[in-house]
């Protein structure tokens, strides 16, 4: 049996009602944080009166009939008022049971319903276990192995006291036995009518784990979209990615939320079973699934059993995130129709590989959740003790969206601590913990099997009483509905499809830039044509707020096109030709992207290898951005759009060289002084024509690189406004052409009024082609002859202008 996991069944089970019922896989997922909730008190619903008025027995209409014909309340409905007072109660017969029969197992257990024990808390009690700081230092590798028991397989649970009170244990076995024989359908029904919570759902996404991820990240304060360390500062920082991973996690629920909270501010990494529990990506409706991307090991099955793909999926997430991700969710689990009472037993290589998976993956001070059932054996227990030695907190909740009758619950770990290497290495060959000896933590594994255990019960035989009385309704569920939405952050409107899927491109576009005109849009860019002082009325004295990009394009030719793109999610990707019109990218250029997206870039051809061995493939490489993913940054500083367009590419580019789609990248601004550098740092390669080329060696790729053809210049700075030098106060100072006035940037109440937005960065811009070699090879101390140059711009006038701006730059901060 291999571990997957489905958030599309109604729940996690532990009876036949849910997993079992249901017929097959199952998975749900959750998030959890706990510096919100551990010093606050909770606030418990209050029960609504069951007492009803002698006219709430009728329906209004019918009371209105009755008065007419003389009823009158509290008396009977014959000529004397001699009839019956209540309505004929609802029959309780079942089948073809004759009458007289003896009441069944299911009778009994509902007779023993009693509504006062029901506790429902809106939010839910967290009780966190803190951990010591240094308790890692007395386990080493030998201890943590002597600690290792094997014994014969054991397939009985009755006899697992240890952790919890015996007749906890005996009522919830009996309380499930009950339920055996009874017929599917007649169960989930009961489940439905007696569940408090049923009502709300999936909301707005593809399945019910969602929004129990929904109700933990929110009970938690968020600790999983919004992660905070001890101080309450943030994780993630400036212009980072949230980084998770979603394990056992098909169809993919939880990742939806994630998606849907953070939008392309996260990226995540799904590592589930292939086939039918796979991730249904096409149904994520609320969040976006761009940034999200599916990964099935080494061996491409995604079997989480299968050590050699748990350290596939580890490498995987090093080597692009660099420290591993904020946090992980694990919500795996499998039929065990027939088996209920034994769930925990079959699970136990489960529970350990997501454990070692969340070892492997996470950063230091990252959060791990994961799926429990019952915990009442050793190995179980001995699991979560590990886990509580790893992390600075833990906490076992039960979530009010999980079904109350069931034995699931989650592990909440909180702040992974540092040097827990050696505990991962020992997971990796499997583990049972002894611990007796810890009293706090045996105490708390106690306790929370007795509260989750009585609750258990409580909400089986409330099951029961619904399946024998088919009258009885839970009157609260719409009330809870709303209340648990409003404490969740989550809409009350239905579940829809995206905008713009009927929607035209020219219309998608139109309501994207909110109706402003975009002739802009096809506006050319500027060439450098002219040498001398012609480049200094362009660019200022000083260059300061200057910079540039490499272009693969100076010319749209086939397949290399730079122009802007817009996206209506997923591979809809579009861009817009020479006459302003959308039209599909070049045949065989396949580009993903978040809807709701405009961006400027450019369709650049990639090279790996030199020569005959040499590979070329295609990319998109983003200039500058508008709009991402519905976040318009149009009015942003050229810098502050540069990192956005950054963070944005490094979201939803796909990683280990997805066959099906190109890759994206954003150019990096390179200051207009670093021209000479970035000329002299280009290579020489040697290309499958048998030409040589000077080529751009592009970071953090696998050796690929492009040859570069032009330079494109960016301003960050307003398009009247130029940078020059001052030789009398030896200060550098601005000059606004259109008013013919000088000032100093201090002078400004609001310095970053000078700085443009990204209409006026675009109209702005300008080009400097290479067509001659000649042109990059000469620099300021030996530039090329006027009668060699035949009028061309070359490096060494761009150069002599740079030079001259770091001379005087050096004049002023050596004062």
């Amino acid at each position: 049996m291999t571990s997957t996991s489905d958030d599309s069944t109604p729940e996690s089970s532990d009876h036949g009602y849910s997993n079992g019922m249901y017929g097959g896989r199952k998975r749900q997922r959750e998030d959890d944080d706990e510096s919100y909730w551990a010093p606050q008190p909770k606030i418990a619903v209050t029960e609504a009166s069951t007492e009803a008025s002698s006219t709430d027995l009728y329906s209004q209409a019918s009371l209105r009939m009755m008065k007419k014909m003389g009823y009158q309340e509290r008396t009977g409905l014959g000529k004397h008022s001699q009839g019956r007072l209540d309505p004929i109660e609802a029959s309780k017969q079942k089948g073809r049971r004759g009458l007289g029969a003896a009441p069944d197992s299911v009778d009994l257990s509902g007779a023993q319903f009693n509504d006062t024990e029901e506790i429902i808390q809106i939010p839910e009690i967290v009780d966190w276990l803190h951990g010591e700081l240094d308790d890692l230092e007395d386990l080493d590798r030998s201890r943590l192995d002597e600690w290792l028991v094997q014994g014969p397989k054991k397939l009985i649970i009755d006899d697992e006291t240890l952790f919890c009170d015996p007749e906890i244990l005996k009522g919830v076995l009996e309380a499930k036995n009950v339920f055996d024989n009874m017929n599917d359908l007649d169960m989930r029904r009961a489940c439905q009518r007696s569940n408090p919570f049923e009502t709300i759902k999936n909301a707005i996404f593809l399945n019910r784990a969602a929004v129990k991820m929904a109700n933990m990240d929110a009970l938690l304060g968020f600790m999983f979209t919004d992660p905070v360390d001890e101080d309450g500062v943030s994780l993630v920082r400036d212009h980072e990615l949230l980084y998770f991973a979603d394990v056992c996690a098909g169809p993919g629920g939880f990742s939806e939320y994630i998606l849907w909270k953070r939008k392309w501010h996260a990226r995540g990494y799904g590592f589930t079973l292939k086939e039918e529990n796979d991730f249904n990506l096409d149904n994520f409706l609320a969040g976006h699934p761009e940034s999200f991307h599916p990964f099935y090991g080494v061996e491409g099955d995604g079997d989480v059993y299968n050590p050699d793909n748990i350290d596939s999926l580890m490498k995987l997430v090093m080597s692009e995130t660099g420290k591993g991700v904020h946090f992980m969710m694990a919500d795996g689990g499998f039929s065990v129709k027939n088996q209920e009472n034994i769930q925990e037993i079959l699970s136990k290589r489960l529970y350990l590989c997501q454990c070692l998976v969340a070892l492997s993956v996470l950063r230091e001070k990252g959060h791990f959740v994961v799926k429990l059932f019952d915990l009442f054996t050793p190995f179980s227990v001995g699991l979560v003790y590990l886990m509580y030695k790893c992390f600075h907190q833990i906490a076992i909740i039960k979530p009010n969206t999980s079904r109350p009758a069931n034995s699931e619950r989650y592990l909440v770990c909180k702040w992974l601590k540092s040097g827990t290497d050696v505990i991962r290495r020992h997971l990796f060959d499997v583990c049972v913990t002894m611990f007796r000896d810890d009293t706090n933590f045996f105490g708390y594994i106690f306790e929370s099997n007795n509260r989750i255990g009585r609750n258990q019960i409580t909400g089986l035989r409330k099951i029961a009483a619904y399946a024998g009385n088919k009258s009885l309704e839970e009157t609260r569920q719409i009330e809870i509905r709303e209340r648990c939405l409003r404490e969740w952050c989550l809409p009350s409107t239905m579940r829809t499809a995206p905008r713009g899927q009927k929607t035209s491109h020219e219309e998608y576009s139109n309501e994207l830039l909110r109706g402003a005109d975009r002739k802009f849009m096809t506006t050319k860019e500027n060439v450098l044509t002219k040498r001398g002082r012609h480049l200094i009325g362009i660019f200022g004295e000083v260059q300061d707020h200057w910079y540039f990009v490499p272009l693969n394009t100076p010319e749209n030719s086939q397949k290399n096109i730079r122009t802007f793109f817009l996206s209506k999610g997923r591979q809809d990707v579009v861009m817009l030709n020479g006459k302003g019109m959308w039209e599909h990218l070049p045949r065989g250029i396949q580009v993903e992207m978040s809807p709701q997206t405009l961006i400027y870039g450019e369709i650049v051809q990639e090279h790996k290898g030199e020569d005959r061995s040499q590979r070329t493939s295609y990319a998109l490489h983003i200039i500058d951005g508008l709009i991402l993913d519905g976040e318009d940054i149009r009015k942003m500083p050229l810098l502050e759009r540069n990192k956005y367009c950054q963070k944005f590419a490094e979201a939803i580019n796909k990683p280990f060289g997805n066959a099906e789609t190109v890759p994206i990248r954003c150019k990096k601004l390179i200051p207009f002084r670093e021209i000479g550098p970035f000329i002299e740092g280009l290579q020489y390669y040697g290309l499958k024509n048998m030409t040589t080329r000077k080529g751009y060696l592009l970071p953090n790729t696998d050796e690929r690189f492009y040859i570069p053809k032009a330079l494109l210049f960016l301003c960050e700075i307003k398009s009247n406004l130029r940078m020059h030098y001052s030789v009398r106060n030896q200060t550098t100072y601005y000059y606004d052409l259109e008013r013919q006035k000088s000032f100093n940037l201090h002078e400004l109440e609001n310095p970053s009024c000078i700085l443009t937005s990204f209409n006026t960065t675009f109209q702005f811009r300008f080009l400097w082609k290479w067509e001659q070699e000649l042109q990059i090879q000469a620099s300021a101390h030996n530039p090329v002859p006027e009668d060699e140059a035949d009028g061309l711009v070359c490096r060494s006038d761009l150069e002599y202008l740079t030079w001259q701006s770091i001379e005087k730059s050096r004049k002023i901060y050596s004062q």
